[in-house]
């Protein structure tokens, strides 16, 4: 059974691991992990690894107990250990809730990107990176022929998963070369998922921030333009010893509004406000970084049943299907996989 695979994020690439065999998936980028992204930095002294989309990684299903603690390699993988706290618009701090803190918070050496890379590099599919499905096609034997943005063939397959944001995948079907009815349907279906956007920013600091008893600041009433404040140094090998990483991840309503602004604008005033809420100087950064997530976490899910079933061997995968956490899109891949798994063996 060969298998098409639409997206190289963790909900795919978990997929692809869990059916192994004649698996090829396709990645418009050149990199693993979709939102558990990690870019590293070239500073004096050495190079600097950043979280910049999900901050760390939780353990809290089976799968990704079984897939971080038991069946791909441990060796770079360790525990932040530190709580993380909160604050309300009135910059008011507290200690965090201890059965939340209880749990590990995990990071790999070089970030939390090593963990697609991980599965990816495990051997058990084939991953073909820059290239961009651009169309299906239902051939009718039943097989899905796929073609890149170019209308290049890349290959016929008996299952398709596309493990794509939900708009990406409306997108997707409405180029495609499907019966009319399903096609309308998958597209309404897809269009019902909405996510919000999130603009991630990196301040550097070639010296050591005041120490915390925290890892990280959460918002916890949502009226504050700041989301999550982490401190990358805080992670083993992260950081350039002496040095200091903040990453801020702002509101849905300060992203959208700011979401145009100039990157020199942006970092200024994001680090006026962070300096605000800790009481401490931390305008005068050495560098600093934007990132933009379009596609950061759902605010509303697609119901599966209105995707998965709707055509023979067509599946869909992703946060917007189960809830926007990184262990969350792998518990979604694991589950089309077993139930592609499962349909192959009922013919």
């Amino acid at each position: 059974m060969k298998i098409a695979i639409i997206g190289a994020g963790i909900g795919g690439l978990t997929a692809a691991y869990q059916l192994k065999g004649e698996v090829v998936v396709f990645e418009k980028s050149r990199g693993f992990g979709g939102r558990a992204a990690t870019r590293w930095y070239e500073r004096p002294g050495g190079r600097i690894y950043v979280d910049h989309g999900a901050q760390y990684l939780k353990t809290e299903n089976e799968i990704m107990r079984r897939l971080m603690l038991q069946e791909l390699s441990t060796a770079d993988l360790s525990d932040i250990g530190r709580p993380v706290w909160t604050f309300d618009a009135d910059h008011v701090i507290r200690e965090g809730d201890p059965e939340h803190n209880a749990a590990p918070k995990w990071s790999y050496r070089h970030g939390v990107s090593t963990l697609g890379k991980l599965l990816a590099d495990s051997g058990h599919f084939e991953v073909r990176l820059r290239t961009r499905v651009g169309k299906l096609q239902l051939r009718a034997e039943g097989n899905y022929a796929l073609y890149d943005t170019e209308n290049a063939l890349l290959g016929e397959y008996a299952q398709v998963l596309i493990a794509i944001p939900s708009g990406q995948a409306a997108e997707l079907i409405a180029a495609s070369e499907l019966p009319q009815t399903e096609k309308i349907a998958l597209q309404a279906a897809l269009q019902a998922a909405t996510y919000r956007r999130c603009l991630s920013i990196t301040l550097g600091y070639e010296r050591a921030v005041a120490p915390r008893p925290f890892y990280a600041l959460l918002n916890s009433d949502k009226r504050d333009p700041l989301a999550w404040l982490g401190y990358e140094h805080a992670k083993i090998g992260h950081v350039l010893p002496g040095q200091s990483v903040l990453v801020a991840q702002m509101g849905e309503s300060y992203s959208l509004d700011h979401w145009e602004t100039p990157n020199e604008a942006l970092v200024n005033e994001v680090a006026a406000h962070v300096s605000k809420l800790l009481g401490e100087r931390l305008t005068d950064f050495d560098w600093a970084d934007v990132q933009r997530w379009r596609y950061s976490q759902p605010n509303t899910l697609a119901e599966p049943s209105q995707l998965n079933g709707v055509l023979r061997g067509l599946w869909f995968v992703g946060d917007y299907l189960i809830g926007g956490r990184v262990h969350l899109a792998a518990e979604s891949g694991a589950r089309v996989a077993a139930a592609i798994r499962e349909a192959w063996l009922n013919g």
